[in-house]
């Protein structure tokens, strides 16, 4: 192999590596700063905790680093506190969420839980303003009467018309006052809903095992373009070769490519005329005259029948 050949070479894998690197680096930094969506991640469990009617709802995200063990310690702190079964009860590889009754003095002392088990943040304790100027007794006495209403009109019998439609409305407000009820009466409970979620950007051997990864990646990618390029290239130009488009050879597949033809020119230019560093002798030959058929440059020599 020679020397241009080799610095060739080495130009080109001195780019190939510096363009994976950066690629590398921009990638990582990218996956580091973008994180994970939280928002489509809970989309659900969210939609559920919002339309659950509940007087006294808490709110909050824990992150943790070590999420395998979190998730375990979940599952125990709900079947510790939880008043009834879960309305949610999610577990992923990488994070959990979960929906579930407690007791309201008893938020504190989950709060410490969750603080041993990694970082609090995203807390929020809400009322529910419709319900909390509501009076128990006066809604149980509502109840009351819209369930005698309802049983005055099926003990006459047989109805239609307006007391039909009557009747159809008045199961509809019985069942969202009952619904109202249950609230009022679990008013010293909690909803409350938890998000687990792993802690981001506080493993450096986590984004230099991506920096790694990224990077092999790209070398393979840039390596196997630049040998396909070049056979490409080089098939073209055989083809090419073939179909008699001048300046390129069919034997060296494309290895010597002249542009325009000029060294063949050169070279049938210079066997006919010659070069400047190899003069050719040149005979001139004069008729008519003594000495003809002899170089230029040489003198003739006197005649014998003069003498």
């Amino acid at each position: 192999m020679s020397k241009t050949t080799k610095r060739r070479l080495r130009a080109v894998a001195i780019f190939v590596i510096f363009l994976a690197l950066a690629w590398a680096g921009y990638a990582a930094l990218m996956q580091k700063e973008k994180g994970p969506n939280y928002t489509a991640m809970f989309k659900d469990s969210s939609k559920l905790f919002s339309d659950y009617k509940s007087l006294n709802k808490a709110q909050l995200r824990v992150r943790s680093l070590n999420m395998n063990n979190a998730l375990l310690e979940m599952n125990g702190i709900i079947n510790t506190y939880a008043l009834e079964k879960p309305l949610l009860k999610k577990r992923e590889s990488s994070y959990g969420a979960y929906v579930f009754k407690i007791e309201e003095n008893k938020l504190p002392e989950i709060f410490k839980k969750f603080d041993a088990m990694g970082t609090i943040e995203n807390n929020q304790e809400t009322v529910d303003s419709a319900l909390v100027v509501k009076s128990l007794v006066t809604e149980e006495e509502i109840l009351a009467s819209k369930r005698k209403e309802l049983a005055d009109l099926e003990a006459v019998g047989q109805i239609y018309g307006n007391i039909a439609d009557r009747k159809e409305y008045l199961i509809g407000q019985i069942r969202e006052q009952e619904n109202r009820v249950s609230v009022l009466r679990q008013a010293n409970t909690t909803l409350l809903y938890v998000q687990m979620v792993p802690t981001m950007g506080g493993s450096s051997v986590s984004t230099v095992r991506k920096f790694i990864f990224n990077f092999v990646g790209a070398l393979v990618v840039l390596f196997v373009a630049i040998i396909l390029a070049y056979y490409g290239t080089k098939l073209i130009m055989y083809l090419l070769s073939l179909m008699g488009v001048k300046g390129f050879s069919a034997s060296g597949m494309g290895g010597s490519y002249q542009y325009g033809g000029y060294g063949n020119y050169s070279n049938r230019y210079y066997s006919r005329y010659g070069s400047s560093r190899s003069k050719r002798k040149v005979k001139r030959i004069y008729k008519d005259k003594p000495g003809a058929g002899k170089e230029s440059g040489e003198e003739a020599k006197p005649d014998d029948s003069n003498k």
